[in-house]
């Protein structure tokens, strides 16, 4: 009989977000099965990730040399080579790629299995030869782009945000099918790079973000030049001897086909669950989403010997990943987990202007009794003015008692203003408190001074404060 591979976690997936915990989990002292399952890349999540963020950003180093003589310097045209920039992004992202490395994963411990798995009940896997059974098994598995079923998609070749990111040729009219993040940002940079870009969200645009700073957003991405059609939808596309047809439903019911170079697909993502590997293991799917699996915001799912994170869980941003790994391991080591709570969640859209999200949105249904909308104009904050970056706004929802219930940020600095908002959520600050932020100056984060301003402006003071005052006033 085969001797059994006992282990504290087993980890299915080895992406970036697998062997991030897999040494993490060493660091801890664990003992850990890493699965690396055919056509698994160590770090290629996290490799698209910052290919992305290179992109992004020589795509903002063109639209600053346009707006150059905005600060009184003398504009230039960019002229974008493809090749470089995929290039540079390409080097910039394999240099993080040893941190990963199989060798050194096996150096610090870590056993890794690269054969076919699957589980024979729900709390043992086969994986070639061997048999595992861990005190937590972990599903790293990721998640694919989402493809939506069009008639005549597949019979071209299409673009997905992951594809595209090794695109070395400049493209001529780019037409960008959705409305979630990655197409808001790949629309603005491809148009930035010289490419004509229509963008048809297809669907909601941006659900779950607020819909007043949307609408300033995408009014800022149509003066760049990126037409978005609100309300279309893609009915077919139609293969042609040159280029591409697409066929459009517009929201009044009228019907246009346009026609295009290049189509980038970018409707969202869907968990990566081969029902091969998980067959025994009895996991229940959401009824509402057939595509993923049943869990809580700590990945937790219905067999508790089995947690999801990241792309397996439905969760697709690597800050909520790694939280919850960061869970798994608590529990593994012996102590107290933590909890993610949705109010903590930042929701990104790294376009320019970025947006920025977090809690409760006014968008989101009526206000509880006692809750109020707070709002400041980004153009009015001195870093605004001094880099030029006037599109924004800041709001804040916010209790009769100061406390905080959401907030949103459009506007230069928006991540890392949001970022204190979370930390401030987290340990429990009222908006009151934001007032003594020391802060930079010229600080993107002022719009937080502003806020808690109108907070303190709007109380009014009880009458034993009133009368207290009276007293302690040194002119009486």
């Amino acid at each position: 009989m085969a001797e059994i591979l006992k282990t504290d976690l087993c980890i299915i997936g080895a992406g970036a977000l697998g062997t991030a915990m897999a040494l993490k989990a060493r660091a801890r002292m664990l003992s850990v099965v890493l699965v690396q399952r055919p056509g698994d890349v160590p770090g290629e999540s996290a490799r698209a990730e910052l290919q992305r963020a290179c992109l992004l950003a020589s795509a903002d180093r063109a639209q600053a040399m346009r707006n150059a003589g905005e600060l009184g310097l003398t504009r230039a045209d960019p002229k974008p080579n493809f090749r470089l920039i995929g290039e540079r992004a390409a080097a910039i992202a394999d240099a993080a790629a040893p941190a990963s490395a199989a060798d050194r994963l096996a150096a610090l411990g870590v056993t890794v299995l690269s054969e076919a798995a699957t589980f024979t009940d729900p709390r043992t896997l086969k994986v070639g030869a061997e048999t595992v059974r861990a005190g937590q098994f972990v599903l790293a598995t990721g998640s694919r782009a989402e493809v939506p079923a069009l008639p005549g998609l597949d019979q071209i070749a299409y673009f997905t945000p992951d594809s595209i990111l090794d695109n070395v040729r400049k493209l001529s009219h780019l037409v960008v099918i959705g409305g979630s993040a990655p197409a808001f940002e790949l629309a603005q940079a491809y148009a930035r790079l010289g490419a004509g870009v229509t963008l048809v969200p297809h669907g909601p645009v941006l659900p779950g973000f607020d819909a007043e700073l949307v609408a300033i957003l995408l009014r800022a991405l149509r003066e760049e030049g990126v037409a978005i059609l609100e309300g279309a939808q893609v009915t077919a596309i139609l293969p042609r001897a040159q280029g591409t047809g697409i066929a459009l439903a517009h929201a009044d019911g009228s019907l246009a086909t346009l026609d295009v170079s290049h189509v980038l697909v970018a409707s969202g993502r869907v968990p990566e669950l081969d029902p091969g590997l998980l067959g025994a293991a009895r996991l229940k799917r959401d009824p509402l989403r057939p595509d993923h699996l049943l869990v809580n915001l700590q990945g937790r799912t219905s067999n508790r010997h089995v947690v999801a994170i990241g792309g397996a869980a439905g969760v697709y941003d690597r800050q909520t990943a790694l939280r919850q790994a960061a869970i798994v391991l608590q529990h593994a080591s012996g102590q107290a987990g933590g909890r993610i709570e949705p109010q903590q969640l930042v929701r990104m859209v790294s376009t320019t202007p970025p947006l920025a999200q977090i809690g409760l949105s006014d968008a989101d249904g009526p206000l509880r009794p006692g809750q109020v909308v707070l709002r400041a104009n980004a153009s009015e904050t001195e870093a605004a003015q001094a880099t030029g970056n006037l599109q924004g706004s800041a709001k804040l929802v916010v209790a009769g008692n100061g406390a905080i219930a959401g907030g949103a940020v459009l506007g230069a600095g928006a991540g890392e203003t949001v970022g204190m908002l979370a930390m401030a959520i987290e340990r429990g600050m009222g908006v009151a408190d934001l007032a003594g932020l020391l802060l930079p100056p010229a600080s993107a984060a002022a719009a937080l001074h502003d806020l808690a301003e109108q907070f303190i402006g709007q109380q009014r003071p009880s009458p034993w404060a009133r009368r207290w005052a009276a007293i302690a006033r040194p002119w009486r």
